[in-house]
């Protein structure tokens, strides 16, 4: 089996986040809330976003596939490669180790974009896909003013139409959760109220798992009905749970997926796990991220999780039920990696990263 080497350069300018926003008048703050030597301390941030001081990781990343059959036809792989957004812009992407003629590709529904390879015969019992990347994130929050916010039109609400889902699997709006969000706003009709409510609501009346013994484990499959069955679960759990309950009042949502970049493992090779999190529309305002296992587990940061997100983390893709181009099935929920074999799903997987941080000049 061939193997090659690819170096994607993804921003050749040389684009920096610091610099970017200075440019745009955006005022960049530590997480004490001081102004960042340079920047424009009085400038108020597009969409009302406080972009706080971030870091810059290098980071390697690899993906092992497993117990391949001698026989086996053909074997499709789908594998996470960092999605720029707002707090996040990736630099200097390579592909150290690969099967030669693998492509990246973008998910129709959502531009979410995957390293793809796909092997005939390819007559080995494993796979491995070795990839490294400079990322840098930023800590940031959105400041939602109920005072400013608007009603949402024909046009955006067509736009939406994905994120206004009610039948989107594991996160349905039935009768149940209808009457559920209904209780809990009431007549409320702002979206910044609402959404107050909605986070209140999941933070207080549900656990994530790593609350103790007595928290319910992850249902593994992101369910709203689990997490309201058990008061809980894991992080997409919770957050399935939030975007039902939004989506029942008429609020877009989307769910985003990456990992944590926890201090404690820098260094280290260690499979990260995931971390998922949530982004709500607000009219006149914008897109606005939320944390809800966050906010329900860091002490003193549940304000803050409401509408920001910590630098300590990597986007990687968003949305449910992935339309990936050659795969069996729509894919609900991926996570790290997705490989078909002969047409049906194979997960003997490993994942393994390699991090260091460097603080963002």
């Amino acid at each position: 089996m061939e193997l090659r080497s690819h170096h994607f350069d993804m921003h050749r300018t040389g684009f920096r986040l610091l610099g970017a926003a200075m440019a745009l008048g955006i005022t960049m703050v530590t997480a004490a809330g001081e102004p960042v030597a340079g920047s424009p301390a009085t400038a108020a941030a597009p969409g009302g976003a406080n972009i706080q001081a971030g870091a810059v990781y290098d980071i390697s990343h690899r993906l092992k596939v497993d117990e391949l059959p001698a026989d086996a036809a053909s074997v499709r792989i789908w594998f996470w490669i960092p999605e720029d957004d707002v707090a996040q812009r990736t630099h200097s992407f390579t592909v150290a180790d690969a099967p030669s003629d693998f492509l990246i590709v973008r998910d129709p529904a959502t531009g979410s974009r995957f390293f793809y390879a796909e092997l005939h015969r390819p007559g080995t019992d494993s796979i491995q896909i070795d990839t490294s990347f400079v990322v840098e994130r930023l800590r940031y929050a959105v400041a939602l003013d109920a005072g400013k916010c608007g009603t949402m039109s024909d046009a955006e609400r067509s736009m939406l139409a994905e994120d206004l889902r009610t039948d989107t699997p594991n996160m349905e709006v039935t009768d149940e959760i209808r009457a559920l969000a209904d209780s809990i706003c009431g007549a409320e009709t702002n979206v910044v109220r609402q959404v107050e409510m909605l986070y209140a609501y999941v933070v207080d009346e549900t656990d994530h798992y790593s609350k103790g013994e007595n928290a319910p484990k992850s249902s593994g499959v992101g369910s709203a009905e689990y997490c309201i069955e058990k008061k809980g679960g894991g992080c997409t759990d919770q957050h399935a749970l939030f975007i039902a309950l939004a989506r029942a009042r008429d609020i877009p949502t989307r769910l985003s997926f990456g990992s944590r970049l926890q201090a404690k493992n820098e260094g280290k090779a260690v499979d990260p796990g995931y971390r998922c999190w949530v982004e709500y529309y607000v009219p006149s305002i914008g897109w606005a991220p939320m944390d809800c296992a966050a906010g329900d587990t860091v002490e003193g940061m549940r304000d803050f999780y409401r509408s920001g997100l910590d630098e300590q983390r990597i986007r990687f893709c968003h949305g449910r039920q992935l339309e990936l181009a050659g795969a069996a099935h729509p894919v609900d929920y991926f996570i790290g990696a997705y490989v078909e074999v002969d047409g049906r799903t194979h997960t003997a997987l490993s994942r393994e990263m390699v991090f260091t941080r460097h603080q963002n000049p």
